[in-house]
């Protein structure tokens, strides 16, 4: 049964009500600017889980991040093929460390290729510029610039000692040739491949056009992700791929974002500034432990992979305050009266301070025949998430069919879109009820915008790039 089927039964229905009423005051926001800590938080007492908040969720935490983990369900129907989701959430903590700045290594790669000239040159050598003069001395830089090729404009050096000149230099880029975005992209990976252990390492891509070769740069952005570099995207215009671009830094996981104009892209690289100076955690990961009759299918917001008796995921860094969730759909097959636990631990690297870790304590579910008693444990909150996800995934290609000139089939997925979140806001206590309001209002303008405008108009390519890059955000790091 699909996850917007069991929520229309009206017993289960009035299963999801009452549970999530519990959960109200927890206050999930699917739909968000920017990250924020926990609503709760109890400092780390040095050692062991936290007692379980409740019968299918608990909370854990480590020096420098804590978090939770939930399932959708305390008790699911007997049988094969039965659905169940798993939601976990991992915050870094607020600092409160004098050292409010996180020693780094920003490497931008900048398309200069013919398409660039103009305004869009000028734009990127002012915003670029504007970075240099505000990252500190100490922070290291480096530029790369690409067309047909690629060239290190700036190796990795200390800003204090290149700053002016570099500025010099950047003044006098010129746009010319063609887009080879992969070149780019490993010239600036390799301008920051080697780690010292000491710096937060970051590339911020920066591109208006498109070319065929997607699933390079993407594998690129997932093999500098192994070893601890971040990789942003950010699309200049209406005529880069915001498919290609997004796919790159959801790979990375880094932001990615589109501007039409200068500041809007001196904001971005502020942003990514502010971001990787503000990092406390890196390379967070978590291993889960799935016993027999739970089988993993896929996730949402981490890079997942089988690991023995159960999935690796690779979240990757965060900065003070933020906060990441991890979507987890599974199966379960397993006979009434049968119980199985998950459980797991979290591990992260706080920058500057070593190796942490955390227990996740054993959330379990027991198969039984009774569906009044599956609809009584059912976890609003989580199930809310998990419809809110599915929204962003289908709304991305949504944005895509749409650019690509079917109509049809984009209408047809933000109708879908708009169908599930009515449903699970029908279901949802206020606070989660007026988030997925606000998803669907905002899916209800999406397809009015694309009825409106034909997907190679101006309009129709802002209105493409501007949802794909909401959603983005929605479905990696729950902002939108």
């Amino acid at each position: 049964m699909s996850l917007m089927n069991w929520v229309t039964v009206p017993r289960i229905r009035r299963g999801l009500a009452a549970s999530a009423v519990v959960l109200a005051a927890g206050g999930l926001v699917l739909f968000r600017a920017d990250a924020k800590p926990a609503k709760t938080y109890v400092p780390y007492s040095g050692s062991g889980p936290f007692v379980p908040s409740g019968s299918h969720s608990c909370s854990f935490a480590g020096p420098g991040a804590h978090g939770t983990f939930a399932l959708s369900n305390a008790s699911i129907l007997a049988g094969g093929g039965q659905q169940l989701f798993a939601d976990l959430t991992l915050v870094a903590d607020p600092s409160s460390d004098s050292r409010s700045h996180a020693p780094l290594a920003m490497v931008v790669a900048l398309d200069t290729s013919g398409s660039m000239s103009g305004e869009k040159i000028a734009h990127a050598r002012s915003s670029i510029a504007r970075l240099l003069r505000d990252m500190k001395d100490d922070d290291e830089v480096a530029l790369v610039r690409y067309s047909d090729d690629a060239q290190l404009v700036q190796p990795l050096a200390r800003v204090g000692s290149v700053r002016e000149a570099l500025i010099a230099r950047i003044d006098e880029l010129e746009a010319s040739g063609g887009t080879a975005i992969p070149r780019g992209l490993a010239a600036g990976l390799d301008a920051v491949s080697v780690d010292d252990g000491h710096r937060v390492r970051r590339v911020v891509l920066v591109s208006d056009g498109l070319d065929d070769s997607r699933s390079q740069s993407e594998r690129l952005a997932s093999s500098s992700f192994e070893r601890g570099i971040t990789i942003s995207s950010m699309g200049i215009g209406l005529d880069f791929d915001e498919s290609y671009m997004g796919g790159v830094a959801r790979a990375g996981h880094g932001n990615f974002g589109f501007v039409n104009d200068g500041p809007a892209l001196a904001s971005f690289l502020q942003r990514e500034l502010k971001e990787t100076a503000a990092t406390t955690v890196e390379n967070a990961r978590v291993h889960l432990s799935l016993p027999d009759g739970i089988r993993f299918v896929r996730a949402t917001g981490a890079d997942a992979r089988a690991d023995g008796d159960g999935i690796e995921l690779a979240i990757g860094s965060l900065f003070a305050g933020e906060e990441r969730r991890v979507l987890l759909e599974l199966s379960t097959h397993m006979n009434d009266g049968n119980a199985a636990a998950v459980a797991g631990r979290a591990s992260w690297q706080r920058v500057g301070r070593g190796a942490a870790d955390a227990t996740i304590a054993a959330v379990q579910v027991v198969a039984v025949n009774d569906a009044a008693r599956v609809n009584e444990g059912r976890d609003g909150a989580v199930l809310a998430r998990a419809t809110s996800v599915a929204a962003s995934e289908r709304q991305l290609e949504a944005a895509e069919a749409y650019a690509k000139g079917d109509t049809g089939r984009a209408d047809s997925l933000i109708r879908k879109n708009i169908v599930d979140l009515k449903a699970a806001e029908s279901l949802a206590p206020a606070p989660l009820a007026s988030s997925l309001a606000t998803q669907s209002s905002t899916y209800e303008g999406t397809r009015v915008a694309f009825g409106n405008a034909g997907p190679s108009s101006e309009a129709g390519k802002f209105h493409a790039k501007a949802a794909a890059a909401r959603n983005f955000a929605n479905s990696t790091t729950n902002s939108f």
